[in-house]
């Protein structure tokens, strides 16, 4: 009896250990572009790509059919709860939750944010058009919304590497566009953002639920 409590001791560490070495295992993920948008994930020496996905097959078309109208009734439901909700409790009492719903995901996605790293951030502007002014014109727009979107996500994330050039080319008469961007995440930073999130929600609640309780 003692040796089977010890073997399914041992077999439950394993699967945690196996568990806990998964999680730590970062998980990559690429999008290029040059003409075509490319995008894959991996772990280690294992690549899925996600777009562009392969033909669906008929059957899986009609699956995807009816998640959508089961998708689709949920959302339904959740409008009518909502209603519900709201002749019950009052404009001012929904506003509020949607408010401290929104800070919460705010801040989740701020933590979340810090623990993509960026090992790689490379993109090619070559501004090009059939009119010398319009080129400068479009020059001026591309550099005021690429520029303040690298500053905002080196002030977000961890970017290792990073190569971005904006140019430039009066004898073209159409441009280019070249990007290369690979992130990488550990899935238990993930898990333990989750956790936060879940443990931040609930408290929420509760505290929602103690309003709710007529003082005497």
């Amino acid at each position: 009896m003692r040796y089977a409590v010890l073997l399914v001791l041992k077999i439950l560490l394993a699967i945690i250990g196996i568990m806990l070495l998964l999680l730590l295992l970062p998980v990559h993920l690429r999008a290029t572009f040059n003409g075509d948008l490319k995008v894959s994930a991996g772990v280690l020496f294992i690549n899925f790509k996600l777009y562009p996905r392969p033909p669906v097959s008929e059957k899986k078309r009609l699956k995807k059919e009816r998640r959508e109208q089961k998708r689709k009734k949920k959302e339904r439901k959740r409008l009518s709860e909502a209603e519900e909700e709201l002749q019950v409790e009052g404009v001012w009492a929904l506003v509020k939750y949607y408010i401290e719903m929104g800070k919460l995901i705010t801040s989740t996605a701020k933590r979340l944010l810090k623990t993509i790293t960026v090992d790689r951030l490379n993109l090619n502007i070559v501004v090009a058009t059939d009119d010398a002014a319009r080129t400068a014109i479009d020059y001026g727009k591309i550099c005021a919304v690429v520029y303040p979107i690298q500053a905002l996500i080196e002030s977000t994330m961890r970017v290792r590497r990073r190569e971005i050039n904006i140019s430039t080319d009066f004898l073209l008469e159409s441009g280019v566009l070249e990007g290369d961007i690979k992130i990488h995440v550990l899935p238990i930073c993930v898990l333990w953002q989750a956790l936060l999130f879940f443990i931040d929600y609930t408290g929420n609640n509760k505290d929602t639920a103690l309003e709710k309780i007529p003082h005497r």
